[in-house]
């Protein structure tokens, strides 16, 4: 299916590897112009070599997304180097570093929140302009799940009020014509991620994990990315303020 991306303005947060990475390789291969950042140099100029390889424009740069002002040049040059945006996916989050307590609530809000609220404060204005535009936000299935790990329980709740703000989002510029979205994946498997490391360091967690979806197995990043590039695109035209899961059905309730 041609998704109708060609020549579009893309920027993806995070995207030097995993989700972010892929769903930044699918709206290229889709012919979208791409602008990526993370926080590692060495992860942006790798992802970017596969984007030029794919035959389209793409810019990027090494940044901290909890620097203000770094996000804020950022935001500007790629407007700036594609004479605006029509898509943003805002993907990054970050575990605390903050073992408990308070710290760990403070540093949750601001991975798993509150920059995504600076991103959109920064991109809006370039979207409401650009051609049939689209905002889509990673959250996760942790934001409907009751029994969490201690240390997600933060993550959690964040990710529950970034669904909440997302939808609201799409009621206020629905009729601007800007269509805002969130996927909520379940535990995805990629080489150097955490459930690579939990295969290695836990692996009767992992396989538990594993088992609870009715598909037996992890997700990957290209399935997310696949949901993501649908929902950016024009092909998807008529919907606004979804949260998709994509779990393999590792939640049990019905999805109204």
């Amino acid at each position: 299916m041609d998704l109708q991306l060609t020549g579009r303005r893309a920027l993806v947060t995070g995207a030097s590897r995993g989700i972010g990475r892929a769903i930044a390789k699918s709206l290229a291969a889709e012919g979208a112009r791409v602008a990526i950042c993370a926080r590692g140099q060495e992860g942006v100029d790798l992802a970017l070599a596969e984007l030029r390889a794919l035959g389209v424009e793409a810019y990027g740069e090494s940044i901290d997304m909890r620097d203000n002002a770094a996000l804020e040049g950022f935001v500007s040059r790629v407007a700036t180097q594609f004479g605006g945006l029509d898509l943003v996916v805002s993907n990054v989050s970050t575990r605390p570093e903050a073992p408990q307590g308070e710290a760990r609530w403070r540093q949750a809000f601001e991975a798993d929140l509150l920059h995504h609220v600076r991103l959109t404060d920064l991109t809006v204005p370039f979207l409401l302009k650009g051609q049939q535009p689209s905002l889509v936000f990673l959250a996760s299935i942790a934001a409907n799940m009751k029994q969490l790990m201690p240390e997600e329980v933060a993550y959690g709740a964040f990710k529950a009020a970034l669904v909440n703000y997302a939808g609201h989002l799409s009621e206020r510029y629905g009729r601007k014509g800007l269509r805002v979205n969130t996927v909520s994946p379940s535990p995805i498997y990629f080489k150097g991620g955490a459930w690579d490391v939990f295969e290695r360091e836990n692996p009767k967690m992992f396989e538990a994990v594993k088992a609870m979806t009715p598909l037996g197995r992890f997700g990957t990043p290209q399935e997310v990315a696949n949901a993501v590039a649908f929902l950016l695109s024009p092909v998807a035209s008529y919907i606004t303020g979804v949260n998709l899961r994509i779990d393999g059905g590792m939640l049990k309730t019905t999805n109204f």
